[in-house]
């Protein structure tokens, strides 16, 4: 799948956090996103929509957690859909990750180390859709 030829993927970001908000849209900007600061906003649009990628954040706004989000994922991924979770919180991905085993753990801070790396993901990200390897 090539940048010309692609539709847009949806992209939930669930992420509270300003700073790692604007890295986020950063990292996505080409794709068809939409960004909530809750758990529970996470939850009704779960419900209401499918999404090609899910970026997960382990601490949010509310009194949910990530794994609290990550429980309700499992159809999304059955259905080909594909968790990042870009938490900062080591325990937090272990938990995520104990729900979700193909959860991809990439710490937001890992994608803002530099500008180079943040084009090198987005790029890949364009190029391969949900499909990316984010280990490469």
């Amino acid at each position: 799948m090539g940048v010309a030829d692609a539709r847009p993927f949806r992209v939930l970001i669930v992420e509270d956090t300003a700073d790692r908000q604007d890295v986020l849209k950063s990292l996505y900007k080409n794709q068809a996103w939409v960004m909530v600061h809750t758990g529970r906003r996470a939850l009704k649009l779960l419900e209401a929509y499918e999404f090609d990628i899910v970026s997960l954040d382990y601490n949010l706004a509310d009194e949910l957690t990530g794994a609290d989000v990550a429980a309700a994922l499992r159809p999304h991924v059955a259905a080909g859909g594909r968790v990042v979770v870009h938490s900062q919180n080591p325990r937090g991905v272990a938990r995520i990750r104990e729900i979700l085993p193909d959860a991809i753990a990439y710490p937001v801070a890992k994608m803002a180390r530099s500008n180079l790396r943040m084009r090198r993901l987005r790029a890949g990200v364009d190029a391969e859709g949900p499909r990316y390897d984010f280990s490469a």
